[in-house]
Order: structure tokens, then C-alpha cells, then sequence
């Protein structure tokens, strides 16, 4: 038997797990509520990364032992990025990467403060750039942005064949 397990801030590694699960039949838990996944169960962890650290994987790894894979999801992906956190998180199983969301209204207490000040940052690095890009991008993170698409999913579905 196969599991889904994941650990969410805002929603979108919730929501990856439930389009997986449905894609899959796999059961979905949230991590703390994982108590009922079956013992022996082959367990697919999803957890959000924040600097560059994969919340919930020290303790998903404790509970389950190994993991079948591993799924980050994050609001940018780029193959530095990816092997930076699989380094950083000591990642030996099959890993995945997911593009999030961002919404600064969502988040709360530290979360929402360190967001906002690097918002802030962004912003006034822009007075300094007449580029069109780094304001699209700044323009991005104030206003908010979803990029959780069932196609994403397209290769972990792949692996699990």
C-alpha cells in the first residue's frame, strides 16, 4: 500500500496531495494527522520549502522511515534551486519538485514578516533597474501568483507506474 503525506502553509502542497491522491487512488494524510497511515505503508511525503529547508521531512522521515519519494513544492524551480535543497535536506530518494503559490495575505506571524521584508527589498532594488523582468517579477509577489496545475504532476505520475 502506498500513501500520500504532506505538510502545507498555504495550500498548495494540500492541494498537489489531493490531485495525486484523486490521480493515484492513494489515501492522503496531512502529517499530523498520519497516525492512521497502515504500518509497512510505502509513504510519498509532499512538504513546502522555505529557505531552502523542506518542512515536515526530519519529522515524516522519523515516523516513516524511508520514503518511497519526495515532493517539494515551492514558488520557483530551477535545477540549482533542486539540487540546493536536496543537498540541504540530505534527499536520496526519487525527488520531485512543484510550483506553488504565493499569497503574502495567507501567510502569518514570522512567515508574513520575513516575505514582506523581502517584498520590500524587491521592490526598492527596482528603483535601481530599468528592467522589465525584475519588475514583472516584483510586480508578481506583491499582487500574488498560483502556479499549482494538475500537470505538474505529470512526472511523479510517470515514476509511479
Amino acid at each position: 500500500m502506498t500513501a500520500i503525506v504532506y505538510v502545507s502553509n498555504t495550500g498548495s502542497a494540500k492541494t498537489y496531495a489531493e490531485m495525486l491522491g484523486e490521480k493515484t487512488g492513494f489515501d492522503v494524510y496531512s502529517l499530523a494527522d498520519s497516525g492512521s497511515v497502515p504500518e509497512g505503508a510505502q509513504v510519498i511525503f509532499i512538504g513546502w520549502v522555505m529557505a531552502g529547508a523542506l518542512q515536515g521531512l526530519k519529522e515524516a522521515r522519523e515516523r516513516f522511515g524511508s520514503l518511497r519519494a519526495v515532493i517539494a513544492v515551492g514558488m520557483m524551480k530551477s535545477e540549482k534551486q533542486d539540487g540546493d535543497l536536496k543537498e540541504k535536506n540530505a534527499i536520496t530518494e526519487p525527488f520531485f519538485s512543484l510550483p506553488g503559490a504565493f499569497d503574502i495575505k495567507k501567510l502569518t506571524g514570522m512567515y508574513k514578516m520575513m516575505m514582506g521584508m523581502m517584498v520590500k527589498m524587491m521592490k526598492s532594488k527596482l528603483k535601481e533597474t530599468d528592467d522589465p523582468k525584475a519588475k514583472e517579477v516584483a510586480e508578481k509577489f506583491e499582487e500574488g501568483f498560483d502556479l499549482v496545475d494538475e500537470k505538474h504532476l505529470s512526472e511523479v505520475l510517470e515514476f509511479l507506474k
